[in-house]
């Protein structure tokens, strides 16, 4: 089970993390970033909820930590949202 909540699933298993970021200009830092990980191929950015929320799709498994790190150098914070709610 570690494997699910500590890593990011390739193809059609995108992870969501929610962040602290808010205006425009930071949501994009925060894309550069994560794209720039080796294996990450898209964000896409839910602006309707809030705190904001952005999915990561990748071609290989990533440890979320690495997509943690890369919004934490540009400032911000990255939780992961949890595959199981209790």
């Amino acid at each position: 089970m570690e494997v699910l909540l500590d890593n990011v699933i390739p193809e059609n298993h995108p992870r969501t993390f929610t962040t602290n970021a808010s205006e425009h200009k930071d949501l994009i830092k925060i894309k550069q970033a994560v794209l720039a990980i080796e294996g990450v191929e898209s964000i896409e950015f839910m602006d309707i909820v809030f705190p904001k929320q952005f999915k990561v799709t990748t071609s290989k498994m990533i440890e979320v930590r690495f997509v943690e790190e890369a919004v934490n150098d540009v400032g911000f914070n990255a939780l992961p949202r949890e595959f199981l709610s209790f």
